[in-house]
């Protein structure tokens, strides 16, 4: 026998149980089969977990042993399963929790700092999926366009890099980004951003507001800087050169 509860409802039942088991882990890949054994060995057991979808229901049997059986997991099926005797309310309740390991989740906090011909891509892990993350890929294009995906190398990004650089882009012009993880069962959801490159002078630091005038004066204020050294310099010079001559004339 199979039940569906509510989550609330389920762990309150859970908080109360006065005997509770180790809870053993079940982990499976996202797409395979499970099936769970209830160690209670009765063939009639009854199996209770938190709130469920009736379409996932479906894909759960009972089998004669007892032990449940799950059919094509997916993420949904992630949670704690409790198998106790049917209609024994004094009997012990074993509890199980199902792991279901998938490709790594998208990233999120993906950003884009554009400059006039860069730009730098920053983004944030929210999980591995359950297996360790292999690599990360970026790929930028032209956007609101349907062109080809060119790749940011590296091809294959360090799993413990957070950041990736791309160079040759043309200023003033927007592009799509997209990033993504990838682990042994394969690539994880893209993340798309679009993000816009600078235009040639704003990053001149005011280039074009700048005063020649005062570029005029701070000109003129070196050039006299270096004019009053070099006839400083010029008359200590002409005065240790005088110096043996005054000496020898005053003593002759």
């Amino acid at each position: 026998m199979y039940i569906e509860r509510e989550p609330i409802l389920y762990l309150l039942l859970f908080l109360i149980s006065i005997k509770c088991s180790e809870i053993k882990q079940y982990y499976v890949d996202r797409g395979k089969n499970l099936t769970i054994k209830c160690p209670l060995d009765h063939s009639d057991v009854m199996w209770v977990r938190e709130g469920r979808e009736n379409h996932q229901a479906s894909r759960s049997t009972v089998l004669k042993n007892g032990s449940l059986f799950l059919e094509t997991v997916d993420e949904e099926d992630n949670g704690l399963y409790t198998c106790s005797r049917e209609n024994v309310v004094t009997d012990d309740k074993v509890y199980m929790k199902v792991i279901v390991r998938t490709v790594p989740p998208p990233l999120v906090n993906v950003r884009i700092f554009p400059s006039t011909i860069l730009a730098v891509i920053v983004w944030e892990v929210n999980g591995t999926g359950g297996y360790p993350i292999m690599n990360f890929t970026a790929q930028y294009r032209l956007a609101y366009t349907d062109n080809k995906w060119i790749p940011i190398l590296p091809n294959h990004i360090m799993p413990n890099s957070r950041q990736i650089d791309v160079y040759g882009l043309h200023p003033n012009t927007t592009y799509e980004f997209r990033v993504w993880a990838t682990n042994q069962l394969g690539r994880g959801r893209k993340t798309n951003v679009l993000s816009t490159t600078k235009g040639v002078f704003t990053e001149e630091a005011g280039a074009e507001d700048f005063d020649t005038r005062a570029w005029a004066v701070a000109v003129g204020v070196v050039m006299g800087t270096l004019i009053l050294l070099s006839m400083g310099m010029c008359f200590l010079l002409y005065q240790e050169c005088r110096l043996p001559t005054d000496f020898q004339i005053r003593f002759q």
